[in-house]
Formats: structure tokens, C-alpha cells, sequence
């Protein structure tokens, strides 16, 4: 037996008399006992790895706020978990100007997503870093704003302290952040906040409510005028728009000469109240105006058959656009006796017009020259067979073969206010192909020799076509031809007719010479579906003013090739 085990026989043996109990042995081979002995005596482990190379544990802010740019604080508290080099990404606090790392090694650098804080030294630190962001001012607010903004760190707790100018009287976060004034009624006393890591939150401060500089500065504003003029039996009924846009200063009054011959009836618009003075329309605004403010206007005046278009232009205005239509409402036709300096508006000109002025009927014009603004005359029915309705505009499209037919077919633009059909007379052995009224088909009941198509009652204008074959042959040589045109139960203000015949010709019509391949006087517009001209055709085009329910025949005269005009 070996020495330790007698060892542990005999400290057994002694236990037991010493107890007064009768003494047990007990035998362990010495494998089990080291066994034993190892189990109750562990050996330390390796130390496991932790799950992060630092920890943020806390980013508090100190901010005060200045006219130009806002000096920022950070105090950071981290533990780092090993002595190696850790990058710890800062957010976005403006440039930075210093560090404070307490005895720790480290550094700070700019990188494409911001600040980064270099740093390494085992155990719990604390980094005060001091930065400086800008502060942009809104020039253009109605009282005075600063905003800047912040983007913090994945910290487990952001919280910081915003200080401004005893002018601040507002802060509002647009993000994460939640603000609580420090000293609740004292503005500029500063408030504190807490925001979500990881966010970016802006801050706008807000002082009492001034005069922004540039309403500071003289008077500039542009505006955009639009009239609607309506004119009936009994009135001359006018619909004025004007929008002023203010680029600097402030608008306290809008004066607007009042046209020859109207009167102002009533003004619309925000905060505004009116009066004449010595023919100029004062409109004022409960508060000047330092963006945009639109008004209407409602003039009337005597019934005129010819008059000019009524233009409302604002006195001080650097520069105004000029919007115009026109449209007769009853028992007659309204044409444009003179374009004066008017031409057709572009979208971006018009898109800002009312729908009260856009809804009523006639063509917007843009009036280059106050000076010479558009003319409009009236023709008025006596008939009471033609008052229920009229044909603004009656289109021809015709296409002339050798075989002694022709394609025949024509648009006629009505607005009707009580007929139940439009009549039409057709040439001498016209076969109908097709008929339609606004794109639907529709079937033309037979009056006599003439075709009925049915009409809708409705101020806006429907469009009737129809679409055949006449008999139609062209001279053997020299000589003159006619082009019959449709005669109508209601007049028509303006007529045009396309004529596409065969080359080896030349035409002549109304005293102008046409040659094959070219066209006279452009019709005002097109419809969509034309004949198409074949090669070697050529194409004449006319249009006239005719108010007048039987336009005549379009008359004219052909000449071989071999006995063409020569042009000097």
C-alpha cells in the first residue's frame, strides 16, 4: 500500500474513535481519487470573445445656435473591448474643429458618410469632440427661420441640449427627435432633446414674425390678364382674371384702368375690397400682398356689332401677359374682323386660367401689343328658321379622278340651341358612304333631295361628317370648272375647301395661279383624315367668310402643261 493511501486509512480510523463510532474503512483506487480531486479543483477556461469590438453607450450634444453656423459638442462614452484599433462612424455634425480624448489614443478623420472617430485603449472612455455646422436662414418666410441639421451616431442613448438667441422664440425637429423647452415660457432659454440613433433630424427655429428683407425692397411684380367677353342682343358681358406675382416689395393696392365703355359690376378675390376712382378699378387687399394673389372681375356694357377686345392691364406691372376669346350668345355669328397682334397662347401661358373663364366658348388669343388688340364683329339672324343654330365652320375635302368621279367629303363645326336636325344639300348624285356626328355613327334621314342629321341641344359645338362620291369630270383641255359645295339649313361664318387634282396641269382659282405640287392660302386648320395626295397630283386650298347658308360653287380654270404660265 502506498504512503498516501495508509495516510488516509489512519485520519479515517482516528475520525471514527474520536466520535465515538465504530470505524468504517473506505478504499479508493488512486485513479478515482485524483479523478476526484481534479473535479473539485477546475482549472480556469479560456475567456470568451466579446460579441462587439466597442460599445457606444451614450452621444450627448451641447448646441448653440449662432446667425451663421451652430458650435456642437459631443460628449461620447464607449468601452472598447480590446487594445486594438477601433473605427467608430460619428454621423454628420458640420467640420470638425478638435478632440478631446482624455489620455486615450486617437484621432478623427472625415469619410464619405461623415465623421470617424479612431480610437484605442481597453476599458470604459470618454471622447468630447467640438464641431461647427452652417445655418441657413430663409430670406423669403414672413418671419425669421433658421434651420441646420444633425445626423448622430448608432449610440444606445442620443440626447443633447439645443441654446439659441433670445430671438428664438420656436424649435421645431423634422425626423426622430423629441424637444421639451428647458425653461417652459422663457424663449431662447434653450431646449433639450432625444433623438433615434442613427437618424438625421433637422432643426428649424423660428423668431417673431417680421418683415422679410425683400418685401423691404421697391415694388416688382408681374401679372398675367385674361378677359372673357360675351356679347348678347342686350349687353356686353366681360369675365376679367388677373394673378399678381410679387417678386419683391409689397403690393398694397392693385389699380387696373377700366376699359371704354364697361362698368364693373363686382370683384372676386381673397381679402380684397374694391372702388372706382376716375375710370381706374383700386382693388386692396386686407394685407399687402407679398407672393401671388388672383382676383376676377366682372364688367358689362352696351351691346356693340363691332368692338375691340377689352384688355385689363395693371399700372406698376414690369410685365404683363395679355390673355383674350370672345363668343356671341344668341341669334347670330361673332368673327374676327382683325387678328391685330395676337397670336395663339402656349400651355405653360394658359394652364393657370380659372375654369370659370376657361368654360366659356370661344378661342383664347395672347395679345403681343395692348396697342392692337384683337377686333370682333357680329352678325345677327333674322330669320327665325336659322337662330336655333349655326355653323362656325364648314370643311371640303375633295379628290378629283380621270373617271368622271370624284370622293366627296365634309366636316361642318355646328353649336345648336334648339334644332333638332342639320339639313344638308348635297351636289347632284352624291352617294352616301359614311355619316357620323361627334365620331359616332349615324344614319341621315332623307328630307326631299337634301340629308338630315340629327343634333344635340348644347352651347359647345358637335361636329357633323359625312363622306361619298359625286360625279365630277375635269375639262378635256383648256377651260373652267366648279366645285359644288353643300347647301346648309343654317349658315356658315366660314368656309373651306381642299381640292386635290391630277398633274399635268395648272390651276388657277380666284385670281391666284397654283401649279401641280403646290397650294394656295392655308386653311385656318386641318381635319384628321384628308385624302392623301398621290404623286404627281396637285392640291388647291381656299377659304373665305361667308356667313351665308349656300356658299357658292368653288370655280376654277385649267391650262394643259405645254401652255403653262411662265414666272418671271
Amino acid at each position: 500500500m502506498r504512503p498516501i493511501t495508509k495516510i488516509l486509512f489512519v485520519a479515517v480510523a482516528l475520525q471514527a474513535l474520536a466520535l465515538g463510532t465504530q470505524a468504517q474503512q473506505v478504499t479508493l483506487p488512486l485513479e478515482k481519487y485524483e479523478d476526484l480531486r481534479a473535479r473539485a479543483n477546475p482549472a480556469a477556461g479560456a475567456q470568451a470573445n466579446p460579441p462587439a469590438p466597442y460599445a457606444l453607450e451614450l452621444a450627448e450634444y451641447a448646441v448653440k445656435v449662432g446667425p451663421e453656423s451652430a458650435r456642437v459638442v459631443q460628449t461620447l462614452r464607449l468601452t472598447l473591448y480590446d487594445d486594438h484599433w477601433q473605427t467608430v462612424p460619428l454621423g454628420d455634425a458640420g467640420s470638425f474643429i478638435s478632440a478631446d480624448f482624455k489620455g486615450t489614443e486617437g484621432r478623427v478623420e472625415a469619410g464619405e458618410k461623415g465623421l470617424e472617430m479612431h480610437v484605442r485603449g481597453h476599458g470604459r472612455r470618454e471622447v468630447r469632440l467640438e464641431s461647427a455646422v452652417p445655418v441657413a436662414r430663409d430670406d423669403k418666410a414672413t418671419r425669421p427661420t433658421w434651420s441646420f441639421a444633425l445626423r448622430f451616431p448608432a449610440a444606445a442613448v442620443v440626447r443633447g441640449r439645443i441654446e439659441a438667441p433670445p430671438a428664438v422664440e420656436e424649435l421645431e425637429p423634422e425626423g426622430s427627435g423629441l424637444v421639451k423647452p428647458i425653461s417652459p415660457g422663457n424663449p431662447g432659454g434653450g431646449w433639450s432633446f432625444v433623438a433615434l440613433p442613427s437618424t438625421e433630424v433637422r432643426w428649424t427655429l423660428s423668431g417673431k414674425a417680421v418683415v422679410p428683407r425683400r418685401a423691404q425692397l421697391p415694388l416688382r411684380f408681374e401679372a398675367t390678364s385674361a378677359t372673357a367677353t360675351t356679347l348678347s342682343r342686350t349687353r356686353l358681358q366681360v369675365l376679367g382674371w388677373i394673378e399678381a406675382r410679387v417678386a419683391q416689395g409689397r403690393l398694397e393696392a392693385l389699380r387696373v384702368p377700366v376699359p371704354a365703355g364697361l362698368e364693373v359690376a363686382d370683384v372676386r378675390g381673397p381679402r380684397a375690397g374694391w372702388r372706382v376712382e376716375a375710370g381706374t378699378l383700386v382693388v386692396t387687399p386686407l394685407a399687402p400682398i407679398e407672393d401671388t394673389w388672383a382676383v376676377e372681375i366682372d364688367m358689362t356694357g352696351d351691346p356693340q356689332d363691332r368692338f375691340p377686345t377689352p384688355l385689363l392691364i395693371p399700372q406698376e406691372s414690369a410685365r404683363t401677359l395679355l390673355l383674350a376669346k370672345a363668343a356671341l350668345k344668341g341669334d347670330g355669328l361673332l368673327t374676327l374682323a382683325d387678328r391685330g397682334a395676337a397670336r395663339t397662347p402656349e400651355d405653360r401661358e394658359s394652364a393657370r386660367l380659372p375654369e370659370s373663364l376657361k368654360s366659356i366658348d370661344g378661342r383664347l388669343f395672347a395679345v403681343a401689343d395692348a396697342a392692337r388688340p384683337p377686333q370682333w364683329e357680329a352678325a345677327w339672324a333674322e330669320r327665325t328658321e336659322v337662330l336655333a343654330a349655326q355653323v362656325d365652320r364648314l370643311l371640303v375635302d375633295v379628290a378629283v379622278g380621270e373617271a368622271g368621279k370624284a370622293s366627296y367629303q365634309l366636316w361642318a363645326q355646328v353649336r345648336n340651341r334648339g334644332a333638332q336636325q342639320l339639313t344638308l344639300t348635297l351636289p347632284a348624285g352624291f352617294e352616301l358612304a359614311v355619316g357620323s356626328r361627334d365620331g359616332t355613327p349615324v344614319v341621315p334621314g332623307a328630307a326631299g333631295g337634301s340629308l338630315a342629321i340629327p343634333l344635340l341641344t348644347q352651347e359647345a359645338a358637335q361636329v357633323v361628317h359625312l363622306e361619298g362620291l359625286i360625279p365630277l369630270s375635269l375639262p378635256k383641255g383648256d377651260g373652267n370648272f366648279s366645285v359644288p359645295l353643300p347647301a346648309l339649313s343654317a349658315p356658315a361664318a366660314q368656309v373651306e375647301v381642299r381640292l386635290v387634282v391630277p398633274g399635268g396641269r395648272s390651276y388657277e382659282q380666284m385670281s391666284t395661279y397654283v401649279g401641280p405640287g403646290s397650294q394656295g392660302p392655308a386653311a385656318p386648320a386641318t381635319a384628321p383624315s384628308f385624302f392623301p395626295v398621290p404623286p404627281g397630283f396637285a392640291m388647291v386650298q381656299a377659304s373665305w367668310s361667308a356667313l351665308s347658308a349656300a356658299p357658292p360653287p368653288l370655280g376654277l380654270r385649267t391650262e394643259t402643261e405645254k401652255e403653262k404660265r411662265e414666272w418671271f
